[in-house]
């Protein structure tokens, strides 16, 4: 998770137009990882699961976040020791692509989503990921990172076989692909594929620090313009008919 991807006030880049959270949600949050979005979530929200099959990195959130709403578990989200119908929002956020076998999840999340309720999924676009390929031949060496990536369509075709309903797709994410692309012509020996940074140089921070700035300078133009024409991640926003 890069740092330009993580704002104080925003989970990840969902758009709060489609996917809102209010007092009586009870959301879960498929894949946390290092948990970037609970303490957002927790004010927002009833309850909160985390889940993860990485008891090192759960571990590591309890120790930072105290929120009682916060409910942690290490689970394979292959199976989810959840009841079925149990959650009002499903947020998965650059998750699918580390699985080998993403339907598995992708059935389990519309399995714990409630009737009506909205399931938020956000993958690397395919275009994307073919230039850093072809930019940095190392960048397809990671195989425990990026496994599965999908053309947009065959990610709809797997929602749908499911029995997810689509509601929007939003192209996000501008900023970190103009990053990745400086990344991949001039490498970090072992730089992983997966947004956690082993060191930073200076045009790094230079980089991370300069996006934000021309977006807020040009009122969200960079970001808007940019996203239609090279997003790093697509967000597809899903429902489970009542």
């Amino acid at each position: 998770m890069t740092l330009m991807k993580i704002r104080r006030d925003k989970i990840g880049r969902i758009d709060k137009t489609i996917c809102n959270f209010n007092s009586e949600d009870i959301v879960l949050d498929a894949g946390t990882g290092q948990g970037p979005f609970l303490r957002v979530l927790a004010p927002k929200c009833n309850s909160i699961y985390a889940i993860d099959s990485d008891l090192r990195l759960l571990k590591n959130i309890r120790s930072r976040i105290t929120h009682e709403n916060i409910i942690l578990l290490n689970a394979d989200l292959n199976k989810v020791p959840i009841r079925s119908g149990c959650f009002d929002r499903v947020i998965c956020l650059e998750v699918l692509e580390h699985s080998e076998a993403p339907l598995g999840i992708i059935s389990e999340l519309y399995r714990i989503l409630k009737p009506n309720g909205i399931c938020v999924i956000a993958v690397p676009t395919y275009q994307s990921e073919t230039l850093y390929s072809k930019l940095n031949p190392s960048y397809d060496h990671n195989k425990g990172e990026h496994i599965t990536i999908l053309k947009k369509q065959e990610w709809l075709l797997l929602f749908k076989r499911v029995g997810f309903a689509l509601l929007g797709v939003r192209n996000e994410n501008f900023g970190p692909a103009l990053y990745w692309i400086f990344r991949n012509i001039f490498p970090i020996e072992y730089d992983p594929s997966s947004g956690s940074f082993s060191k930073y140089r200076l045009f790094d921070w230079l980089f991370i620090l300069g996006v934000p700035i021309a977006d807020r300078a040009t009122f969200g133009g960079f970001n808007r313009f940019g996203n239609m024409i090279f997003p790093k991640s697509w967000y597809f926003y899903l429902t489970k008919m009542g």
